[in-house]
């Protein structure tokens, strides 16, 4: 990244999952230092409101936790950003360690115009003893990616090989499981991976046409799988 450029690094601290989350946040802003212009919203300042203050002017965002399908999720529990949102991620790199958000929300912001986008198309799971084994592998992905400028497709791989190295160190062997579970739901939406449009069946068309006549807004739906 060049000196122009900012990065929105936000990381909410709400509950249990959260002190986990925040904390990987912490260790990654650490090994940051000055390597990157950050624009920093943490705890209490990950609202929506703030999102709105910054979102225009950086070039990417760093996002840790919570999300779901169609939203991530800020401090105060409501969206920090959800899919009425994903037009104002167009031209930005965005890394998310979120439960399901590359599912729909991100795979909406890549179709309008991002970037990337990393993050999870299930619910992402760890174990509490053996947390940091997952917390590392997001760390260096992020950094990876946007610090030592390494492509999409090495940070990709690298962190692939990362969750299986990590399964070798783990103990418990929910650790693995929840490793592996983990490393086959992380994607990164890009030009070279798009997400699939999934064709509609009949049931699916008339739906759609039924939400549109009434005024709702047309959804396009996501093969994930």
């Amino acid at each position: 990244m060049s000196e122009e450029d900012k990065c929105l690094f936000v990381a909410p601290r709400s509950d249990e999952a959260t002190e986990y989350s925040f904390s990987w946040a912490s260790k990654l802003l650490t090994k940051i230092g000055n390597s990157l212009n950050l624009i920093k919203l943490l705890q209490n300042d990950a609202v929506y409101f703030k999102m709105n203050q910054y979102i225009n002017s950086v070039t990417s965002m760093i996002f840790f936790d919570h999300g779901n399908e169609e939203c991530l999720v800020g401090q105060d529990g409501f969206a920090f950003m959800d899919m009425d949102d994903t037009s104002e991620l167009k031209d930005k790199k965005v890394y998310t360690m979120a439960c399901l958000s590359a599912k729909k929300f991100g795979a909406e912001a890549y179709n309008k115009g991002c970037k990337e986008y990393w993050g999870a198309v299930e619910a992402i799971g760890f174990t509490l003893e053996e947390a940091d084994l997952f917390g590392d592998v997001y760390i260096e992905g992020a950094y990876k990616r946007f610090v030592e400028n390494k492509s999409i497709e090495e940070t990709y791989q690298s962190m692939q090989d990362h969750f299986d190295q990590q399964k070798t160190i783990a103990v418990n062997p929910w650790t693995k499981i929840w490793l592996q579970k983990d490393k086959d739901m992380w994607v990164v939406w890009h030009s070279g991976n798009p997400p699939i449009i999934k064709e509609l069946s009949l049931w699916e068309r008339i739906i759609q046409f039924l939400k549109a006549l009434f005024g709702f807004k047309k959804e396009l739906i996501y093969d994930c799988n």
